[in-house]
């Protein structure tokens, strides 16, 4: 859960899905995950829910790209950073998290993990 990415106060469930299927298939991943759990965020929480859909070649869902650019926006407002500099460090930095997190499915993890803080990454590389 993501808590003021919308609006004030608004609690934002994000459900991530990673799947091998071609482009044309974001749309119905998307309408399944929100029929399954739209209803139960909107009256057990209150707040919103959002299905971030992936391939494994490197697209992503319509919701997953507005999500994105939400989060750019966020920074380049908050943090002076610009635009397309914090797009692609997103992007950069997911393509990482869930290649880290694809390697220690397959070969477990051998440190204990600490995640670093938004605060220490440099988005001019």
């Amino acid at each position: 859960a993501v808590v003021s990415t919308q609006s004030t106060g608004t609690v934002c469930l994000y459900n991530l899905i990673v799947i091998t299927k071609p482009s044309s298939l974001y749309k119905h991943h998307e309408n399944t995950k929100k029929r399954c759990y739209m209803r139960r965020v909107q009256v057990v929480e209150g707040g919103t829910f959002s299905p971030l859909v992936l391939t494994t070649t490197g697209g992503v869902g319509p919701e997953m790209d507005r999500a994105m650019k939400r989060a750019a926006k966020l920074l380049e407002d908050h943090h002076g950073e610009m635009y397309n500099e914090a797009l692609t460090a997103i992007r950069r930095r997911l393509r990482f998290c869930l290649l880290i997190s694809t390697l220690r499915s397959l070969r477990g993890c051998r440190t204990k993990y600490s995640p670093s803080g938004l605060n220490e990454i440099d988005f001019n590389l």
